[in-house]
């Protein structure tokens, strides 16, 4: 390999390790957002600092009916 063609393939791999690190970042973005909606938010202001345990599908079913 030339010492341009080796310059351009490691350009590429970081590129795609940047690209990588983006979608990463969004998806982390998105699901806390998910959570935040969810009901994890109030939780989270009531008790600050606590470590917060996810809600499973029961809490959120008591929850639509109205049972919590």
């Amino acid at each position: 390999m030339s010492t341009n063609a080796r310059e351009e393939w490691e350009l590429e791999q970081e590129k795609r390790k940047m690209l990588q690190d983006h979608m990463t970042t969004e998806y982390k973005k998105n699901k806390f957002i998910e959570e935040i909606k969810s009901g994890l938010g109030e939780q989270i202001l009531k008790e600050p600092n606590k470590l917060q345990e996810k809600r499973g599908f029961w809490f959120k079913f008591k929850k639509l009916l109205g049972w919590n």
